[in-house]
């Protein structure tokens, strides 16, 4: 088994350029902050950077990549997400901000995705 935090889902992602959607396997991360996808299948999928992104390696190396952003679905829920384009045989991450927007939280105990509440504090 993986990591505390770490287990794999389907996701799929929709083209911006008509072509057929990819359903690919991610791992989720809790510790990721944005989702990662290999650039060559964003590239497939019509996907373009809209900036760069400095990333910091877990061995503290620091790199600039291209952030993009994708439809990616998982679980039923569709939406927008930005998504950092990884090396082409670098893993396929699902991070913290792609599970935010799609309202999805971690059930770490039995390695699943549920959905989350939203909080407002309106005074």
């Amino acid at each position: 088994m993986g990591a505390v935090g770490q287990f794999k889902v389907a996701v799929t992602l929709h083209p911006q350029n008509g072509g057929a959607a990819r359903t690919l396997e991610a791992l989720v991360d809790t510790g990721a902050g944005y989702s990662v996808v290999p650039r060559p299948i964003l590239e497939s999928l019509g996907c373009r950077p809209i900036r760069s992104q400095r990333v910091m390696m877990a061995d503290g190396r620091i790199e600039e990549w291209g952030l993009s952003q994708v439809d990616l679905e998982c679980q039923g829920r569709r939406a927008p997400t930005p998504v950092l384009m990884g090396p082409p045989e670098g893993p396929i991450l699902l991070g913290a901000t792609t599970l935010e927007i799609l309202g999805l939280g971690i059930d770490p105990m039995n390695r699943r995705l549920v959905p989350a509440d939203v909080y407002l504090y309106l005074a």
